[in-house]
């Protein structure tokens, strides 16, 4: 196995126990060969950036957007 790919999954894990994630499962998780879209549709991202957390750094809804544009 390569350099780069240890210290990828090393990374992954350690951001998945930032973002709450017991050190098992952020383990198990970052070892994944999923792709990025399979990744993105998957438990993995489903349970650690939600939509409370994102609203918290700034982002908004697309679906407040489409309410925004709509009520007129």
């Amino acid at each position: 196995m390569s350099k780069h790919i240890i210290t990828k999954s090393k990374r992954k894990r350690k951001n998945l126990m930032r973002l709450g994630i017991s050190y098992d499962q952020a383990y198990a998780w970052s070892r994944t060969r999923k792709g990025g879209w399979a990744v993105a549709q998957s438990p993995i991202l489903i349970t650690t950036i939600t939509l409370e957390r994102l609203e918290k750094r700034g982002y908004i809804a697309m679906s407040d957007i489409y309410k925004k544009l709509t009520e007129r």
